[in-house]
């Protein structure tokens, strides 16, 4: 045993003493009131901080998803518009079926006449598509110009 040990025991202790001061019984076993309201506050500010980030992040998601889908329906649809012109009325619409719920199309077609110089008249039909989600929330259009006759894409 070491012979420093019985006096570095009894100076731990003093030294503990003295330098600690002695709390009475009930106090310092928690928090206060004043802590627990701040600490509650600081939760309640990052939750709702949270929840409406992730309600913007699942409108995006939508907002996304239909900008990536709306041009694709567009396409098909002039396609359908080029391959049968005489199956569209000046101004048709409808929607995209069980695959696509929430999208509809609205169709205007417009015959243009353009006067050229030294040559016949240049007529054109001039057609407009709105792709829209849940009755026109989003929207997407496109315009393109056909030759009359043959329903050719001509820009």
């Amino acid at each position: 045993m070491n012979r420093f040990s019985p006096t570095l025991k009894s100076l731990k202790n003093t030294l503990n003493f003295k330098i600690l001061p002695k709390i009475p019984v009930g106090f310092g076993k928690g928090f206060t009131l004043l802590e627990v309201m701040v600490s509650v506050a600081i939760i309640a500010i990052v939750l709702v901080s949270i929840l409406k980030l992730q309600g913007q992040s699942i409108v995006m998601n939508e907002t996304i998803r239909f900008y990536s889908v709306a041009p694709l329906l567009a396409d098909s649809k002039m396609s359908e518009i080029c391959l049968k012109p005489s199956d569209f009325e000046l101004s048709s619409s409808g929607d995209f079926g069980d695959e696509y719920p929430g999208y509809s199309w609205n169709v205007n077609i417009e015959e243009m006449k353009i006067d050229v110089v030294d040559s016949p008249e240049l007529t054109l039909k001039k057609v407009d598509i709105v792709v829209s989600l849940n009755n026109g929330e989003l929207n997407f259009s496109v315009r393109r110009f056909l030759d009359a006759d043959s329903g050719a894409n001509d820009g």
